[in-house]
């Protein structure tokens, strides 16, 4: 879409995420978002159909219609967490518990199904975790690949892409966070080795302890970076006005 058609289906959908309207709602007609937004109707057209892509409104030959949030696609997720400077908590915690309980099917299809080397593949991997010279931007990186691994290998294709579908809309998010984030590399680690051990001994219940554990420890960490986060987005809002007035 063009930019005029990007900043229409743009606005409406921030509109309809905001609240202003509601499931059922009836949204304004062609020629009423053609003269708002200053475009021709098969603009219109083509940022209404995004709108239906998305999931977030039902067209019709009479008009469109808001539909229910929890009827959008998965696209959605990238809207809503671009609403705010800071992304919504509760919100980012949904998706990681979701992301982890794929990693943690991917990983027991790994150990019931995989063949010696995908295992061997994903051990490797954790194996880089353990270097004591990393530093915290590198083990973040070696912990992506490690996640990633797991789900090549795991060879469950539906995990893959619901994965890689969360992952690619959150992933810009977490920049506002990251500054904030303090791992406990350690007990990080200690939850890894005894994930290389399950793996190793192809034990579906050990990699499903493992994975809770994992939860725990990202919600823990999670949590306290958010609220940082959003204490500095406060601060950094109240001083613009200084700002401007300098």
């Amino acid at each position: 879409m063009s930019a005029k058609h990007n900043q229409l289906a743009g606005t409406l959908t921030d509109e309809i995420l905001s609240g202003r309207y509601q499931a059922g709602d009836r949204l304004p007609s062609e020629r009423e978002l053609a003269v708002r937004f200053n475009v021709n109707r098969g603009a219109v057209r083509e940022a209404m159909s995004r709108l239906s892509q998305l999931g977030v409104a039902d067209i019709q030959p009479g008009g469109a219609r808001v539909s229910p949030i929890n009827e959008a696609s998965l696209d959605i997720i990238g809207h809503m967490l671009a609403a705010t400077r800071v992304p919504d908590a509760q919100l980012l915690e949904q998706i990681f518990e979701v992301v982890e309980r794929l990693l943690s099917m991917a990983a027991e299809a790994l150990v019931e199904r995989g063949r010696d080397a995908d295992i061997e593949a994903v051990r490797t991997q954790l194996s880089l975790l353990f270097d004591n010279g990393l530093d915290g931007e590198a083990h973040a990186a070696a912990r992506i690949e490690m996640m990633r691994t797991i789900m090549i290998t795991s060879g469950n294709l539906v995990c893959q892409l619901i994965a890689h579908g969360l992952f690619k809309q959150f992933a810009p998010t977490l920049e506002a966070v990251k500054p904030y984030v303090q791992l406990d590399v350690e007990a990080f680690n200690r939850i890894a080795r005894r994930l290389e051990g399950a793996l190793a001994n192809r034990d579906r219940r050990a990699v499903r302890e493992v994975f809770d554990d994992f939860a725990e420890l990202h919600a823990r960490t999670l949590a306290p970076a958010i609220e940082a986060a959003a204490r500095q987005s406060v601060r950094h809002s109240e001083s613009l006005p200084e700002v401007a007035a300098s």
